[in-house]
């Protein structure tokens, strides 16, 4: 059994995530699901946006992908300051270990820096 284990057990409380088709994120309580593929998002935009979507998505590099398929899934949905709070931290480690990359630093070293942010989980918030 991997040492993580509990962590990634699912919650029975959790909603379905409809085989990856959903995002399922739990924040303060409540259960929030945003479509996670490409189609799932474009049909929940509203149509004046659909086409920047789309030219996004096919010019975003693999490694941006979950970023921005996340960012434009929460656009039509209301979602909290403290799930955005999240995403913007996820991004920030993102886009810091990948200009350590570009920088030459070793990929051990920053692999070993992204694990010690995320284990120290997300600023609270100040409100």
């Amino acid at each position: 059994m991997d040492e993580h284990g509990d962590e990634h057990e699912r919650d029975p409380d959790a909603p379905d995530n409809d085989g990856g088709r959903l995002f399922v994120t739990l924040v303060d309580g409540t259960w929030y699901t945003l479509p996670a593929t490409i189609a799932g998002i474009r049909e929940s935009l509203p149509e004046e946006q659909r086409a920047k979507f789309m030219d996004e998505i096919e010019h975003t590099p693999a490694r941006d992908m979950p970023l921005t398929l996340y960012r434009w899934a929460e656009k039509p949905t209301p979602v909290p300051a403290a799930m955005r709070r999240i995403h913007d931290w996820v991004q920030g480690i993102h886009e810091e270990a990948e200009a350590a990359v570009v920088m030459g630093v070793d990929r051990a070293d920053v692999l070993d820096q992204v694990d010690s942010r995320l284990r120290e989980g997300p600023p609270q918030s100040s409100e």
